[in-house]
């Protein structure tokens, strides 16, 4: 009975139920408050540029980072850039830089900080140790949002600054450093899905004790949305403890869905940061090659104008050259038909 007790404490779900499972807010749904208006822990960010868009992305590693002012490899995304007029100095960029620097040691501690409050949700769940993981889990989130599209924007203005090193350095070592945390998070959270299938393991055999090896791993990776394994042991095992294990698999269902999309939310920023920023130089060419165009156009036009105006020059004088012939013609047969008329009168 003192491992049936062990194991009624998981009867609810350690995270505070279904509506408020861990991860449940999603900063990149744009429903979890502004990050932009306000820093991770309500305090004011400045500087912060706005988010992209973010997408879904498949559960996978992603590329590794660029290296700004090297061109992008092959089949690596490039985000086009239209080159802007001015640029920070050195100065203004280099304090930005190191306010992403403090927010990444943040991000340090805030994962430090999930890796315990995890190991106590597996040993002990309570409300409470539920309540401060979603918290620690939600700013973490909006912090790595910041920190990405605060790096982005320093790279967007490394590529507008033509070959400053000071500033490519700079950036590089930013999403470097950034990566590594992100790395250590992702590997956190792989982890705490993998102890937590484990105890799933643990709870299948208090419900069938006679189940094979195969049975069980079955069903640490089962989809728990469904419960088909567990209602067939449940056939044999009808005691209340068995039902309360149930409950309580459904409850970890629930967070391990939420650790899978926290785990694709992250390798999404990886793959956003990896993108390379490369200044968009097109429009500007495009533009002067659209005023060449046109001034070639206006050169052709005047030419053509100029021989419209000659031509229209020789008609008028052809016609006046017609008018004086007829009337010409008309004079000198005027003067012939007078003197025929005439002598012809006098004979």
């Amino acid at each position: 009975m003192s491992n049936y007790n062990q194991y009624s404490g998981y009867g609810g779900n350690p995270y505070g139920g279904e509506q408020q499972s861990y991860g449940a807010s999603n900063p990149y749904s744009g429903e979890a408050g502004n990050p932009y208006d306000g820093g991770y822990d309500g305090q004011a960010v400045a500087g912060n540029p706005r988010p992209g868009n973010a997408t879904d992305a498949n559960y996978g590693t992603g590329p590794a980072p660029s290296i700004p002012g090297q061109p992008p490899r092959p089949g690596q995304n490039v985000q086009y850039v239209t080159a802007g007029p001015s640029v920070m100095s050195n100065s203004d960029f280099l304090s930005r830089v190191e306010a992403v620097k403090a927010d990444i040691r943040t991000l340090t501690t805030h994962v430090g900080q999930i890796a315990s409050l995890h190991q106590r949700a597996l040993s002990s769940p309570d409300s409470t140790s539920s309540s401060q993981l979603e918290s620690m889990i939600t700013q973490t989130q909006v912090l790595n949002t910041s920190i990405k599209d605060q790096i982005k924007f320093l790279e967007t203005d490394a590529a507008r600054s033509k070959d400053n090193q000071v500033k490519n350095t700079q950036v590089g070592q930013l999403k470097t450093s950034f990566t590594k945390q992100l790395q250590e998070y992702r590997v956190e959270e792989a982890n705490y899905e993998k102890r937590y299938r484990e105890q799933i393991a643990r709870q299948y055999r208090i419900v069938n004790p006679e189940a094979t090896e195969s049975e069980v791993q079955e069903a640490a990776n089962a989809d728990w949305g469904n419960e088909g394994v567990f209602q067939t042991a449940l056939k044999t095992n009808r005691s209340a403890t068995a039902n309360t294990v149930l409950g309580a698999v459904r409850a970890r269902h629930n967070d391990i869905q939420k650790i899978e999309k926290t785990l694709i939310e992250l390798n999404q920023l990886m793959e956003d940061l990896a993108t390379a920023v490369v200044l968009q130089e097109q429009p500007i060419e495009q533009a002067e090659l659209h005023t060449t165009n046109v001034k070639n156009d206006t050169e052709a036009g005047n030419v053509q104008l100029d021989k419209g105006i000659a031509s229209a020059r020789r008609a008028r004088k052809l016609k006046w050259w017609c008018f004086f012939i007829c009337v010409a013609i008309v004079a000198i047969l005027a003067l012939v038909l007078g003197l025929y008329f005439g002598l012809r009168n006098n004979q």
